[in-house]
């Protein structure tokens, strides 16, 4: 009987090879896509970090050109589904090397547990805004493990070009020894992951908002708080990752109601300080001084804002993935742009320039325009009114003055209060006043479309809205009772830019 020959022994070196080895198929599937979804978390990573909260960034919250830019959002969400089921196989797999008692290794380890940490933050990060402590160290470890991750895989790389470059071609080879057992292990294994990752937007539980159905409502109403709020049931929003708040966090509660004719709104969220302030000038005894910190990025004298956006058409990855799809980062921009190829309707109720005129701002986001200051940002056509800078053409002063400073309504100045800017009114105006920085009156046409009442107390602010469900206007949603409506969700704390948010979707809900 002829003897079989002895099983070749792996050395640990790659010189002691005659041949390089083929890696068992499952080894080889890891490899390819813990590889390539590593990289661009590590890569879009550092991007999320350059844009977050100033005072947690690097570089102040602006990302540099040569960082990935875009939607890096999206993009670094897709990539942790396909990292998080991998890096559990791949753990799975390398700790039953203690069967066999083969040595475990540090830069293996390293990765690994880095990779776990990773996933496991990163699932805690979408569900602690509720808790703004909790929230700040799941960040850090967070990027604890992308460290980790990174550190290893440079050190990866160094090995396999410097001692290991004949195992290079193996560990990746695409088809030799194709099995399907193991893809078959992987799949389940996908799925599950992936579920946890989007499991906020792939089941609605929880992040309904009813709008329950009442009896016809005045068009003369103004109070709209004694409408039938305790009939309409209450959304609770938790958001993050902003600016001001409790340490960039905040929860915000919505309810709704509509008549059949208009839909009703009632949000309320918590902030710590009412700030009814844009751009003031503030009088001192040598002249003005303009109350700016950063034109392009305002963080300091800034009002305070609240944000809801609609897309006007079915779009599946909005409701897969929400405002991820339609946030940029980069192009010029300090803090990034809008850019989507539906027509999202934005409501935008601004505590200066909106609402001390009973409005709220209708805009929408469309397609980048280079030419376009605010990116993918428009406004709704409008025939008169609205708001505007109140500066000189030198800068050096208010181009308005009021007639009464008792005339200073929520921080904005009505235009039919304003007076053309002279030196004489302006010397009777007491030193360390503040001038508002805008003029303000209502809009008139399609971007005035929504009314609004508001009141700060106590540590939150209350908005009631109101909007036909029908305005005709390509640029608005336009609501059916028994319709349902995918919509996102945003809070700034006297910031242009960096609100507090989720990548959760919402649905809004008429009853018939």
């Amino acid at each position: 009987m002829k003897e079989q020959a002895a099983p070749r022994r792996m050395d640990s070196t790659a010189a002691a090879y005659t041949t390089p080895p083929v890696y068992p198929h499952s080894f080889r599937l890891l490899h390819w896509l813990l590889a390539a979804s590593a990289l661009v978390l590590m890569l879009t990573g550092p991007s999320l970090h350059a844009i977050a909260r100033p005072e947690w960034s690097l570089t102040g919250g602006v990302l540099p050109n040569w960082f990935w830019g875009g939607r890096v959002l999206m993009v670094h969400l897709v990539a942790a589904a396909v990292f998080s089921p991998s890096i559990v196989a791949a753990c799975w797999v390398y700790f039953r090397r203690r069967r066999k008692r083969l040595p475990y290794k540090w830069n293996h380890l390293l990765l690994l547990v880095g990779g776990l940490l990773m996933v496991a933050t990163g699932l805690l990060l979408q569900r602690l805004q509720w808790q703004p402590t909790l929230y700040v160290i799941a960040r850090s470890l967070h990027a604890l493990g992308l460290l980790m991750m990174a550190g290893s895989l440079l050190w990866h790389i160094v090995m396999a070009l410097v001692r290991w470059l004949r195992l290079l071609v193996p560990a990746f080879h695409p088809w030799a020894g194709w099995q399907w057992k193991p893809i078959a292990l992987f799949v389940p294994l996908a799925a599950v992951t992936t579920y946890l990752t989007f499991s906020a937007n792939l089941v609605p539980i929880g992040r309904t908002l009813v709008a329950t159905r009442i009896a016809a409502v005045s068009d003369a109403l103004e109070d709209l708080a004694v409408l039938p709020w305790q009939q309409a049931p209450q959304l609770v929003v938790y958001l993050a990752n902003g600016v001001g708040l409790h340490s960039g966090c905040t929860r915000a509660s919505l309810q709704a109601l509509h008549d059949g004719q208009e839909i009703f709104l009632r949000v309320e969220w918590a902030d710590p300080e009412e700030h009814r302030r844009l751009w003031p000038w503030k009088r001192t005894t040598e002249g003005w001084e303009a109350l700016v910190s950063n034109p392009r990025d305002e963080c300091v004298w800034y009002e305070d804002k609240f944000g809801l956006c609609f897309p006007t058409q079915r779009w599946r990855q909005f409701e897969l993935l929400g405002c991820a799809v339609v946030c940029h980062a980069g192009g010029g921009w300090a803090y990034g742009y809008k850019h989507s190829p539906v027509v999202i309707d934005d409501w935008f109720w601004k505590a200066v320039r909106t609402d001390p005129v009973g409005q709220v701002d209708d805009k929408y986001w469309h397609r980048r325009d280079p030419d376009n200051k605010d990116g993918g940002r428009f406004s709704d056509p409008k025939q008169a009114g609205g708001y505007q800078r109140n500066e000189s053409k030198d800068q050096r002063s208010p181009a308005f003055l009021p007639d009464d400073l008792k005339n200073i309504r929520g921080g904005g100045l009505p235009q039919e209060h304003a007076v053309p800017y002279d030196a004489k009114l302006a010397a009777s105006v007491p030193p360390e006043s503040l001038i508002p920085g805008m003029v303000i009156s209502p809009f008139v046409g399609d971007r005035g479309d929504i009314g609004c009442k508001s009141q700060w107390k106590d540590g939150e602010w209350v908005v009631y809205m109101r909007r036909k469900l029908h305005t005709g206007s390509q640029y608005d949603v336009q609501f059916e009772p028994g319709g349902r409506y995918p919509f996102g969700v945003a809070a700034f704390d006297h910031t242009s830019k960096r609100h507090a948010y989720n990548f959760n979707v919402y649905w809004l809900v008429l009853e018939q």
